[in-house]
């Protein structure tokens, strides 16, 4: 009695014909997915690959001469967006060759380094580095520090559009990596306005 209890158990115990069959099949067709994803992957893969070579071929470039941020493989390195003080972003206005060039607009902050021949040592634009001086983006203004300043009180719908347009540039430039936002100080409201700027030269490019 105890031998047939025993043989009853095994028999139960092992999986049928079908229940095989179905796994066999289950199997084999996860294989052949699988088989079918590698595929397409590698098709994928070369067509980009021949896209590449073909756009450097005619234009010297990754993208068919498309320049944005997703195409500037710095974007795409982790980094941990900084919290800056004005004094020490003060340290980035590229006076030490051993730091990055940085500059800020509306309190955002970026590494605009590979645009050393407009914002470094010497050129005309050197002034935006190492500091937020949004309102300069909007008047145009360059020849009073008054205007190298956040504060962006009193300027015209123009000026502030102006102010939008460089931000978004900065922010999707080919070059130009965010690195992090400025803490600015509040504008006291009863310091007087900047006053309108005459002559004022051109913005960087």
């Amino acid at each position: 009695m105890t031998k047939l209890k025993q043989r009853k158990s095994t028999l139960t115990a092992q999986p049928s014909t079908a229940q095989q069959k179905h796994r066999t099949v289950a199997h084999a067709s996860r294989e052949h997915r699988l088989v079918w994803w590698k595929i397409v992957i590698r098709i994928a893969a070369t067509l980009i690959g021949l896209n590449i070579c073909l756009s450097y071929l005619i234009t010297e470039t990754a993208f068919w001469g498309h320049k944005s941020k997703w195409t500037n493989w710095r974007n795409y390195i982790p980094r941990t967006q900084r919290v800056f003080t004005q004094q020490e972003l003060a340290k980035y206005d590229g006076s030490n060759a051993e730091l990055p060039i940085l500059l800020a607009i509306e309190g955002d902050v970026y590494d605009v380094t590979l645009g050393r021949s407009f914002y470094g040592p010497g050129s005309t634009y050197n002034l935006f580095a190492g500091r937020d001086a949004s309102r300069a983006f909007g008047t145009n203004c360059l020849s009073r520090k008054d205007h190298l300043t956040h504060d962006t009180r009193g300027l015209t719908e123009d000026e502030l559009a102006g102010i939008k347009s460089w931000h978004s540039l900065f922010e999707n430039h080919q070059r130009y990596v965010k690195m992090g936002t400025v803490e600015l100080k509040p504008i006291d409201p009863d310091m007087p306005i900047p006053p309108p700027c005459d002559g004022a030269h051109p913005k960087p490019i």
